[in-house]
């Protein structure tokens, strides 16, 4: 028996030493991307002030602080003549006094580095936000409570949404997007599903939440279900990241959105 006790300690080190043998170190060369202009642009028709954030990407390896871009030209064109320039309120950050219209057409024209960046946005018509209500549902053994949206879709034409919730004041990282291919005339009930996967906390008794819905045109539908699919699946769950199909030129990232907009608030109650 003692003789079978050495066998077996002596079987066990020399497959710990041939396991230590076969330890590799691996550099991987990760290439820095270059830094791009990061473009945030919106055109709403229920402000009076339209707002342009110009940034610059950073490296994965620092801090996502997207640095201001400061001292570029920045002029919108609608599609009925008529220019709106905006002024540099402060830095990387670019406003015109004008309301957006529905059924209009706004390009955006961007001047910085001696480089032009233009984008094309037509906000469409207004779909009405007519309530919120909240739902409760149970989800993996634990009762969650659930905002919905509630509204009528047009079945004249085609429409897409964009939904923004802040919960207590602080906005939600879920991004929410839908469209109207399979409830095109409908009464729609949108539930926006919450956890704190996403934001750290539940949605509770008390809270107040706010919801924006946007009508939005295709390409800005486009480009958040991109993220919305890509925040809600990967990494890790089938889909690989990436940047967004943005409607603006010349590689920079971000939008530049004219929409309508509409807010309902409401108060969690038991």
């Amino acid at each position: 028996m003692k003789t079978r006790n050495i066998y077996l300690l002596v079987t066990i080190l020399l497959a710990t030493i041939g396991l230590t043998s076969c330890e590799k170190v691996i550099d991987v060369d990760i290439k820095e991307s270059a830094s791009q202009l990061v473009i945030e642009g919106t055109v709403v028709d229920d402000a009076d002030m339209q707002t342009i954030k110009l940034s610059r990407s950073v490296s994965y390896t620092e801090d996502n602080t997207y640095p201001p871009v400061t001292g570029a030209q920045v002029v919108v064109t609608d599609s009925r003549g008529v220019e709106h320039n905006y002024v540099e309120r402060i830095p990387g950050v670019y406003i015109s006094s004008f309301k957006g219209q529905p059924n209009v057409t706004y390009n955006m024209l961007v001047k910085v580095d001696g480089k032009e960046y233009t984008a094309q946005s037509t906000m469409p018509r207004p779909v009405e936000l007519d309530s919120l209500s909240v739902s409760e549902i149970t989800f993996g053994g634990e009762d969650r409570k659930v905002v919905a949206v509630h509204y009528k879709d047009p079945v004249e034409y085609a429409n897409q949404y964009r939904f923004i919730m802040w919960v207590n004041g602080t906005q939600t990282r879920r991004v929410y997007a839908n469209d109207d291919r399979l409830t095109n005339g409908n009464d729609v009930k949108d539930q926006l599903f919450y956890s704190s996967d996403d934001d750290n906390e539940e949605i509770n008794d008390g809270d107040v939440v706010e919801v924006e819905m946007q009508s939005i045109d295709r390409p800005l539908y486009k480009y958040w279900v991109t993220l919305a699919d890509q925040s809600q699946n990967g990494p890790g769950g089938g889909v690989t990241p990436g940047n967004p199909p943005t409607n603006i030129n010349n590689d920079a990232l971000g939008y530049f959105s004219a929409h309508v907009s509409r807010r309902k608030t409401i108060t969690i109650r038991e």
